[in-house]
C-alpha cells in the first residue's frame, strides 16, 4: 500500500491545479508558507493554509491588503464573498480533517476567488477588505 496523502499535502496539491489563473493574472507565486501558500501581486497577498489544533482542522484562505510597511488590511476569503453579496459566509466552510476534504476546500476557494478577483483588482478594495474583516 502507498502512503496516504496527508491534508496539508492536498491543499499545496490542488491549490497548484486550480489557482493558476492568479499567476495569469500577474501574481507571482506559489511561495511556500507554514502549512500552505501564498500568490502575490496588484499590492495583494492571497495565502491558502491547512491548520490543525487538537481534534480540529481545517483549510483558510485569506486576502491582505499590502502597504509600504507591511499588511494594511486582512480578511478572509469567506468573508469577501459575503461582503460582495456573492452569498453566505457558511458556503464556504474551512473545516477539512481529511485530504478530501482539504482538497474540496481548496477548490471552493479557488471558484470564490476566481469570482472576488475583479473586486479585489478595483480601486475601492481596501475599504472592502476592511469591512469584509468585520463580518463574523
Amino acid at each position: 500500500m502507498g502512503k496516504r496523502e496527508t491534508p496539508e499535502e492536498a491543499v499545496r496539491r490542488v491549490g497548484r491545479e486550480v489557482l493558476g489563473f492568479l499567476t495569469e493574472t500577474g501574481f507571482a507565486g506559489p511561495h511556500e508558507v507554514d502549512g500552505g501558500f501564498s500568490y502575490a501581486g496588484h499590492g495583494l497577498r492571497i495565502t491558502i493554509y491547512y491548520w490543525y489544533w487538537k481534534n480540529e482542522a481545517g483549510v483558510i484562505a485569506d486576502v491582505r491588503i499590502l502597504g509600504d510597511s507591511g499588511p494594511k488590511a486582512q480578511a478572509d476569503i469567506a468573508q469577501l464573498y459575503a461582503e460582495c453579496g456573492l452569498g453566505a459566509v457558511n458556503h464556504l466552510p474551512s473545516q477539512a480533517a481529511s485530504a478530501r476534504l482539504a482538497g474540496l476546500r481548496v477548490r471552493a476557494f479557488a471558484a470564490a476567488l476566481e469570482t472576488l478577483l475583479p473586486h479585489l483588482l478595483a480601486p475601492g478594495r481596501t475599504a472592502l477588505v476592511k469591512r469584509a474583516s468585520a463580518r463574523p
